[in-house]
């Protein structure tokens, strides 16, 4: 059962602040890659296919854990496990098929409808404390896919510059996300069970 929304006035629901546990680790998957594709001056196809190919089956398995949670309720659940499938799909085929175009156009198909469907989700969810987050890394993945197939003749170099350059956007806005909810569900925790605990007033 999806979580109850939150009263008018009233903090996020201690259910929806749980989004910060995948939040964080696509934030760290996309930082390790991100920061890879910088540093890695000189990468080759093989590169591309093996690195890209991990990014793209960990962000998949992170991204499907994001959406399963129950919090978010149905909406849009369908659209973004097909995201979710595709990512996965998108990462065993760079891993298999070790040329350019199949990371680029792969990676392209996955990562457009991924973060279509995650803006698609944050619309849906507006209620949610994390909906912004939700459309802003929709955002963010729907434009890196839509560019890849542009990049795909200027080589491994500038697919993984492009692909990379996502990731961090994703890792910052998820990580700053994830850290945020950590926070307030600490915060949220002892006032919860305190209520709970606490006996009703004599009057």
């Amino acid at each position: 059962m999806a979580a109850a929304s939150p009263a008018p006035g009233a903090g996020p629901d201690t259910a929806q602040l749980l989004a910060w546990k995948p939040f964080l680790a696509r934030a760290v998957v996309s930082a390790v890659f991100g920061l890879m594709t910088i540093f890695w001056r000189e990468p080759s196809t093989l590169v591309l296919s093996v690195v890209g190919g991990l990014y793209l089956l960990l962000t998949g398995a992170a991204y499907l854990w994001t959406h399963r949670m129950q919090h978010w309720g149905p909406r849009a659940k369908l659209l973004t496990d097909v995201g979710g499938g595709l990512l996965l799909g998108a990462g065993i085929a760079s891993l298999v098929f070790i040329d350019d175009r199949s990371f680029a156009f792969a990676g392209a198909v996955a990562l457009v409808v991924a973060g279509g469907a995650e803006l698609v989700r944050g619309s849906a969810v507006r209620g949610h404390a994390a909906a912004r987050d939700l459309i802003t890394v929709g955002t963010i993945g729907l434009v890196t896919g839509a560019i890849l197939p542009f990049v795909d003749g200027l080589g491994a170099h500038a697919l993984l510059g492009v692909t990379g350059g996502g990731a961090l956007l994703t890792a910052v806005v998820l990580g700053i996300a994830a850290l945020s909810y950590r926070h307030d569900s600490a915060l949220s925790a002892p006032s919860a069970s305190g209520a709970l605990g606490e006996p009703d007033p004599v009057n």
